[in-house]
């Protein structure tokens, strides 16, 4: 029995093996694929750590304080962005009238089906100033606080998914603030999910 599950798994295998050769033979050289060309798109002086694309627009959120064109040396043309912002695909230029701001990093960002508001998600507390735990909608065209979402999560939004009218949101939960009442403390000081 062993002998015959053994040879099964060898021909498994190969014919793993031989369904993946063939898909790479077929695939197209790298040089074909990939470009030096210089995409245009607006440079950030930190991070962006989340992209979603809606129509024409990009918008990016991370961990940064400034926006400048493509092609700019690093700390010239400067345009301050709070830990967001939003750039035309095509050209890559920076959407002036879009211009939120995030009092601490945006970690992801995604849009409604329709594609009229953008929900991003991180470790911020407010947004232009009004207080949005963690979690924030905003106007895909004006980038206003959208004020009848007011969801407020206690932990850290690392995702969002957005299914028909309902977002989901990846959080990573702070430690309890205390240990269990009953029984030994854990062996190890709790951490939280993430």
């Amino acid at each position: 029995m062993m002998g015959l599950v053994s040879r099964l798994r060898r021909a498994v295998v190969g014919v793993v093996v031989a369904t993946l050769g063939a898909a790479v033979a077929g695939m197209a050289p790298a040089a074909a694929i990939a470009s030096t060309t210089a995409l245009p798109t607006v440079q950030v002086d930190g991070v962006v750590w989340s992209q979603v694309i809606v129509g024409n627009r990009v918008y990016a959120t991370g961990m940064f304080s400034n926006a400048r064109p493509a092609g700019a040396a690093a700390g010239t043309s400067l345009t301050p962005r709070s830990n967001i912002l939003a750039y035309d695909l095509t050209t890559g230029a920076l959407i002036p009238s879009w211009a939120p701001s995030l009092n601490a990093q945006g970690l992801s960002i995604t849009a409604s089906a329709d594609g009229s508001r953008i929900y991003v998600g991180g470790d911020f507390t407010a947004v232009d100033g009004v207080t949005r735990n963690r979690l924030v909608a905003l106007d895909a065209t004006t980038g206003a606080v959208i004020t009848a979402f007011r969801p407020g999560v206690n932990g850290t939004v690392r995702s969002l998914q957005v299914v028909g009218d309902v977002v989901y949101a990846g959080v990573c939960s702070p430690p309890p603030a205390a240990w269990p009442a009953a029984g030994s403390p854990p062996s190890r000081p709790p951490t939280g999910l993430c």
